[in-house]
């Protein structure tokens, strides 16, 4: 088990208990209790848990964001199989907005084979893996840096989005809820976000199964405000038949 596994077990553990011991996981996973002692330390460093003797908690309230490092390593075969699903709902001629996160950045890579796209984005992430593709026009977004989402927020962002118009956002989230809606950590990215939903024609959500069922401190929109969900396969039944039953849109890759 290599080290991003290693990270996916532990974070599967505390989401599932709360809190791990360093030398139940050492047993279990066929590593040195220091490995894992390594492990936790850097969790604890992008605020993910918090140490305690013998072991870790996890931090898990609604202001609870992991760093854009550990994201980029979660998940990741889910969000290149989402980002691949996207594809389908971008056509020759249409105006797209690529959202912060490590999962538009993976659309970000295919698009070199799509011609005569528009790309508007606010992402760091996405505007260095689009900045070479001859075939795409690419339009940053001005704002104020947050590093967490390796992005531009903010009032200037805010209102240079308004000037563009939209076809389809691909937009990335921290929660999304049958309930409480999607939801991010973040007050300025959420209110960015809000923007971009109220603006775009289509709203396509990016989100991983880890995501679903969860809610955070600002609400960006209700669930109705989403016309498609793309997720994975890893999502759970009863999940995907409450989503069905209340008409929202899934579309599993």
């Amino acid at each position: 088990m290599n080290a991003i596994e290693r990270k996916r077990y532990i974070l599967d553990e505390l989401q599932r208990n709360g809190s791990v011991v360093i030398t139940d996981l050492a047993e279990r996973i066929q590593v040195s209790s220091m490995t894992i002692r390594r492990d936790l330390n850097a969790m604890a460093e992008d605020g993910m848990v918090t140490l305690e003797h013998g072991g870790a908690v996890l931090n898990n309230g609604s202001l609870f964001e992991c760093s854009i490092s550990f994201k980029s390593e979660i998940n990741a075969a889910e969000k290149k199989r989402i980002a691949a699903k996207c594809m389908e709902y971008i056509n020759e001629g249409d105006s797209i907005f690529l959202d912060t996160g490590t999962t538009p950045n993976e659309l970000a890579m295919l698009l070199r084979g799509k011609r005569n796209i528009s790309v508007l984005t606010h992402s760091l992430l996405v505007a260095n893996t689009a900045a070479t593709m001859r075939n795409i026009k690419l339009i940053m977004c001005p704002g104020e840096f947050r590093e967490n989402s390796m992005g531009f927020l903010g009032p200037l962002t805010d209102d240079f989005i308004q000037c563009f118009q939209i076809d389809t956002l691909f937009l990335s989230l921290e929660g999304i809820d049958l309930n409480d809606g999607i939801s991010v950590v973040d007050v300025q990215d959420g209110h960015t976000k809000k923007v971009l939903v109220e603006k775009a024609k289509r709203v396509i959500c990016m989100a991983d199964h880890t995501k679903f069922n969860k809610s955070f401190f600002y609400k960006i929109a209700p669930i109705t405000d989403v016309d498609l969900v793309v997720t994975d396969t890893g999502l759970d039944e009863a999940t995907q038949e409450l989503f069905r039953q209340n008409n929202i849109p899934l579309a599993l890759a």
